[in-house]
This record gives C-alpha cells, structure tokens and sequence, in this order.
C-alpha cells in the first residue's frame, strides 16, 4: 500500500485546484504504478496549463502513466452537478491553498468576502461527494491576512466540522510547486500553513 503523509493508495482521492499538478505527480509517485485511486482536476484547461507552467505536461504525463484520472476545466463551486465528478464519492476532497485571485481594486474587506465564498461553494460541493468516513482536507497559510479566513466558521456554516489541524510543510511532498495560480509558473511561500480536515457533522 503507497502512503504518503495524510494520504493513502486506500483512499478514494480527488484534488482540486492543482495548478501544475505537481502535487497529484507528488502522490502518484508514492502510490506506484498505479494511482488508479486518484482523480486530479484543474480549472483551467490542458491548453492553458501546458502554455504557462513549464512542468504542467511533464506532471500530466506523469500522472496519466500511474492511471489517475485527469480532467480539465473544472469548477470546485459546482463540481458536485458535473455529470461525471458529481456520481462519484470521494475518501479524501484536496484543496491546497484555494485563491480566488487579485483584487488590488478592491477594499481589504471586498477581497476576504470573494476568497470566503470560493472556500464556502467548494466546501458546499465537496460534502455532497463524501464517502460516509470521507474528510475535506484544504491547505491554507494562518497569518496575517490568511487567518481571516476563518475556515472554522466556514465550514460550521456548510455542516462540517473540524477533525484536526496539522502543520503543513512542503518538503513533505517532494516535487509538489505551490504556484500563485493563474498562469504564475512562480513559486509562493507556503509557510506557516496548516491542512485543515473536516468532516461532516455527525
């Protein structure tokens, strides 16, 4: 059995959000030739991502050898009505440092409300694509503007609660880039971050 940090080849496993899916590549890796276990999605499409980051085909490629399911052009706001992702359940839903873009033009205030409603819509569609046990893991920085989020709050609102909050490091997961989205093939300081793991209210 491949295991990785909070992850398992046992786990029915869909990422969301993966910018150049380095981090599916990085569990591929751990789970061997087969990943068959894994969905790994992004919003943007494969055109999209080969054009801006360098290592996006290198990964897809990569994770398409393992047998991990890819699909482009997916929404984590409503990905439970796809007609594909929306039949399937899931052990553990991913979500590493959701970001729903720049907003210089905007007040401090305007920006938190857009980044809590991406953060609050996928949270709303990853709980209806639960397995029973099933847990939403989201990645996120805890300071300064970050800590506003209050993903706690959040989740509560969407009937989840909080299971555990864990230190998130990145050489935990070898060749996994946290890129700043968006067609930005730079890297962006992760630390200090926690993964944050919720569960459905019992």
């Amino acid at each position: 059995m491949g295991l990785i940090k909070n992850y398992s080849s046992s786990h029915q496993i869909l990422i969301v959000g993966d910018g150049d899916f380095s981090f599916s590549a990085c569990l591929a890796k751990a789970f061997g030739c087969d990943a068959s276990n894994m969905t790994a999605t992004s919003l943007d499409s494969q055109r999209f991502l080969t054009l801006n980051y360098a290592s996006a085909l290198s990964n897809l490629t990569e994770l398409k050898n393992r047998k991990c399911s890819v699909m482009h052009e997916i929404d984590a706001t409503e990905m439970a009505s796809h007609s594909i992702l929306g039949t399937m359940k899931f052990d553990r839903i991913v979500f590493n440092f959701p970001f729903a873009g720049f907003f210089y033009d905007l007040p401090r205030s305007s920006q938190l409300l857009r980044h809590r409603e991406l953060v609050s819509e996928f949270m709303k569609n990853a709980k209806e694509m639960l397995s029973e046990s099933g847990e939403i893991h989201i990645s996120h920085k805890t300071n300064g503007f970050f800590d506003q989020w209050n993903l706690e709050s959040l989740a509560n609102s969407n009937g989840l609660k909080l299971v555990e909050a864990v230190d998130f490091n990145n050489v935990d997961y070898p060749g996994y880039n946290t890129k700043y989205g968006f067609g930005g093939d730079g890297n962006f300081n992760s630390s200090p971050s926690n993964t944050y793991k919720f569960a459905r209210l019992s």
